[in-house]
């Protein structure tokens, strides 16, 4: 657990913050700039006044246990309901939203509970929160918790409501779904507003399968809710995140039309997250981790002599491994909504290769090895190419969305590395190399490179717990009974997530490669999902100009996968809810009863992301 940058308090209490004898019971979280009153029993609680801000604010009052602390350092002006409205959480009443309505005096907050914000000696601004968000959003999501509404869901936990959530990490129940013959989701903005951007959070978004992207849709605006005009039209998407940007429009009404939900013939329209911009999309903030690495023979028994890498990265097992630290100038780049960018750049090896993208935190000057726990962000595959490919010799995959780890990347106390772990497998007396006269070993020893990158264009929310307890990563797990050892943990509001990723593994007749599997889920002990590792890879066919058609095809019917060529394999996140008190242990079921082939492994990454 680290400390917020600012103050939020739980209790049902009255108090006067410059009274002493009515400081609040229980502080959560403390700012650095704060003064020190005590309770009759001793304890201390911190006021935080805004480091700008000399002056005690006035008198507060508070109910149900929820107090905020504004600091008085901007316009009140910029403090709207609306940004209000769509901050708002609280750590004692957890999973409930509240609405907002500014004031000549402060604050009032409408809902079953009574909160009002008495008398402001100064501007409002800066909501405190939980997760110590502050300051005023410069671009505020008009749809954000507004009324949707939609065409029939696939199912009634999975409603046009959880597109507006704000929330994509919530399991893949978190989303609007629909199957209708007609997709469509529609968001009343509840009065005409100002719109410069769209963002469309797909399926892969909320760790689905890429191939679960919405293909091709629109979005319409009508001041009324009847006549609509187009504003985007999008074909051929495969990102998991869409931003469209568009002239300064005024409109009440949004509405998105999902006219191919997929990439192939599934026909359920998979939305996370419908965002309505009032200012156009900031410019992405890139820090290039790492710039084509080159991925040696994963059967090599010696470390390359024709390769020396760049300055502060680290190359470990003969050339299929690579790390770099992050600079504090790059950790400040990363944003709420950071993505991971891979890219492949062929050569030599025209196979498909397993790989992982993979961080390690630690504390300041301390180096990692080989052997250093890592925590798995996602797993990846090669395409079938070379380097004589044309456009086709580099794929750039899809963005991961990396949010739930933003904290944990930006964490100022801490060293983070980020890297690569893969390997190809060149010079195997038939590869695209030695079929074209290539024998200058810098080049024919190194089967492909990779290219990885973090993305943002938010900023990054203060006061996040940036602990990930990593359990299990690229382990390969040769039972269908997988369990990991039971942790303590160090979350600050007692919540957390589950992430998971799992494919089968194995290339010999009956090997795991070639089938896919229901996985259960078990938190101490009791199930609390399942989810099929099932994936229909039609759509990656384009981005291997050297594979078999057939491992393509029919992955629905005859020719099972759990994995593609040229893909991402999906990380999936599941809400533990409470675990305050708790520690936690987990167990996957694996629904293709072991014993396996000889070659099969099920390489297996779970971690806990504290909030």
């Amino acid at each position: 657990m680290r400390t917020p940058a600012f103050l939020l308090i739980c209790g049902k209490h009255h108090a006067d913050p410059r009274d002493p004898s009515r400081a609040p019971p229980r502080a959560l979280a403390r700012s650095p700039d704060d003064r020190t009153t005590r309770s009759r029993a001793g304890a201390a609680a911190r006021i935080a006044y805004g480091s700008n801000d000399p002056a005690a604010p006035a008198r507060e009052s508070w109910k149900s246990g929820i107090f905020w602390i504004f600091p008085h350092s901007l316009d009140a002006a910029a403090a709207t309901a609306q940004w209000l409205r769509k901050s708002s959480r609280s750590p004692c009443n957890r999973a409930r939203r509240y609405r907002f309505a500014l004031t000549s005096t402060g604050v009032i907050m409408r809902s079953a509970v009574d909160f009002k914000r008495r008398q402001q000696a100064a501007a409002a601004t800066g909501l405190l929160l939980c997760l110590g968000v502050t300051g005023v959003a410069s671009a505020a999501n008009l749809a954000l918790s507004r009324p949707a509404t939609g065409s029939a869901a696939c199912n009634a936990n999975e409603g046009p409501a959880k597109a507006v959530n704000g929330s994509v990490s919530g399991g893949n129940a978190d989303k609007f779904c629909s199957s209708a013959s007609s997709k469509w989701l529609q968001v009343d903005l509840g009065a005409s507003r100002s719109i410069a951007a769209f963002v469309v959070k797909h399926a892969g978004a909320g760790g689905e399968p890429a191939t679960y992207n919405t293909r091709n849709f629109n979005i319409q605006t009508s001041a009324d809710g009847s006549a609509w005009t187009t504003a985007v039209t999008v074909a051929n998407n495969s990102d998991n995140v869409t931003t469209h940007g568009v002239n300064a429009l005024a409109a009440r009404y949004v509405r998105l039309n999902l006219t191919t939900p997929t990439q192939g013939s599934d026909a359920a329209a998979r939305i996370y997250e419908f965002e309505v911009h009032d200012t156009a999309a900031a410019p992405e903030k890139i820090v290039q981790v790492l710039d084509q690495v080159p991925q040696f023979g994963i059967y090599r028994s010696t470390e390359p002599t024709t390769y020396t890498p760049p300055p502060g990265v680290l190359m470990w097992k003969r050339g299929t491994e690579f790390a770099r630290k992050l600079s504090d100038a790059e950790k400040a780049k990363i944003g709420d909504d950071v993505a991971l960018r891979i890219t492949y750049h062929a050569q030599c090896d025209p196979y498909d290769r397993f790989a992982s993208a993979f961080f390690i935190s630690l504390p300041k000057g301390q180096a990692p090895t080989v052997d250093t726990p890592r925590a798995t962000f996602t797993d990846f595959i090669s395409p079938f190419s070379d380097m004589w490919q044309g456009a086709k010799a580099t794929r750039v995959y899809p963005d991961a969305p990396m949010d739930p780890y933003a904290a944990a990347l930006a964490d100022p106390d801490r060293d983070i590395w980020v890297g690569i772990s893969g390997g190809s497998n060149p010079q195997y007396g038939d590869d695209a190399c030695q079929n074209h006269g290539v024998t200058d070993p810098a080049i024919a020893e190194v089967g492909f490179k990779y290219s990885l990158a973090l993305v943002s264009r938010k900023g990054l929310s203060a006061g996040a717990d940036p602990d990930v307890l990593s359990l299990l990563s690229r382990s390969p797990e040769k039972d269908d009974s997988i369990d990991t050892a039971a942790v303590a943990h160090t979350a600050n509001l007692g919540i957390a997530t589950l992430a998971v990723s799992i494919a089968g593994y194995g290339a010999s007749a009956g090997g795991q490669e070639y089938t896919n599997t229901n996985v259960s889920v078990k938190f101490n002990g009791a199930q609390i999902a399942t989810f099929s590792t099932k994936i229909d890879c039609a759509s990656y066919e384009q981005y291997s100009p050297r594979g078999n058609p057939g491992i393509f095809r029919n992955n629905n019917t005859t020719n099972p996968r759990s994995w593609c060529p040229g893909a991402l394999v999906p990380m999936r996140y599941f809400d533990l809810g409470d675990i305050r008190g708790k520690t936690l242990q987990f167990s996957l079921g694996v629904g293709n009863r072991s014993p396996w082939t000889a070659d099969s492994v099920y390489n297996t990454s779970i971690s806990v992301l504290e909030h």
